[in-house]
């Protein structure tokens, strides 16, 4: 069902690009903006809404580089899209930030992402784990590391106690950090 509304929007944004950037906003503009403001949470409002209007502008512009098939789905290509850009952002406005998902300083180690095949090697390995977590746990890792939401808005989403969530994601953060130790490509701190 998903598949079949990606390729509907994909159809409608190479033939009627506005058209299609409506029905995209329409559709997953609430998650594009609640990413937006969450990652740039110390900018201005008209940062954050260039942002927002950065990230539709790269998915018509990219459009070509979705294949329905191939990628998960035009849903997590639009939430990379919107989490990239406001990184760039934080980057044009030199605040520190990390490219990385999920903060290695969280996980006690230092990830090498230095070149594309360590990116990816990593990046398979994070996703190999999260799709081992059970729920809620994974739905909690990536309402944190990936939609940047606060611990007590996870909580309040979730209906379960904050400290059940801090406990989850320090046990889910451990095991990330097994897997990257184990399979990825680190260097280890001194």
């Amino acid at each position: 069902m998903e598949k079949f509304k990606d390729r509907k929007i994909i159809k409608l944004l190479k033939k009627s690009p506005e058209d299609g950037i409506k029905m995209v906003i329409d559709v997953y503009g609430s998650a594009v903006n609640t990413i937006c403001k969450n990652i740039l949470i110390n900018l201005n409002s008209e940062d954050i809404e260039e942002a927002i209007s950065d990230t539709f502008f790269k998915l018509w512009k990219n459009v070509d580089n979705f294949n329905v098939e191939k990628n998960k789905s035009l849903k997590s290509y639009i939430y990379a899209i919107a989490r990239n850009t406001c990184f760039d952002k934080l980057k044009s406005f030199n605040c520190n930030t990390s490219l990385f998902d999920v903060d290695e300083n969280d996980l006690g180690i230092d990830v090498n992402m230095e070149d594309e095949y360590s990116k990816l090697h990593n990046k398979k390995i994070i996703k190999t784990t999260l799709d081992n977590f059970k729920e809620p746990d994974r739905s909690i890792f990536i309402l944190r590391y990936f939609y940047f939401e606060k611990v007590k808005v996870i909580a309040s989403k979730l209906n379960l106690s904050e400290k059940k969530v801090e406990n989850i994601l320090y046990r889910s953060k451990t095991k990330l950090k097994e897997e990257l130790i184990k399979g990825g490509i680190i260097y280890e701190k001194d």
